[in-house]
């Protein structure tokens, strides 16, 4: 049975994956946290860095069909995980906004 994976899915995660970094950037620079919303924002760094591995590593891959430059559908949607840690901090995490003097 084949699973019809379109091109566009593809880039979107992609460029969901790139946009990470100015937006994790933007938000450490705007707000203060509290020792959880650390915790958080070390956490989505991690998993970042720990999917970025996976994906470029040589090892089996959850799905037998691979797009792009020999990286899974399955992978790519892993590359949204690290902003669920993001907004936690946020949302949970944050004591206020930094003072932009």
């Amino acid at each position: 049975m084949a699973v019809f994976e379109p091109l566009y899915i593809f880039f979107f995660f992609i460029i969901a994956g790139l946009v990470y970094i100015p937006v994790l950037f933007t938000i450490v620079a705007k707000y203060r946290f509290n020792l959880f919303g650390y915790f958080l924002v070390l956490l989505s760094i991690s998993s970042y860095l720990f999917i970025g591995k996976y994906m470029m590593d040589a090892g089996t891959f959850a799905d037998e069909q691979q797009s792009l430059f020999g990286i899974g559908f399955l992978e790519l949607t892993l590359l949204t995980y690290p902003y669920i840690f993001v907004i936690l901090a946020v949302v949970l995490g944050k004591k206020g906004l930094r003072n932009e003097s």
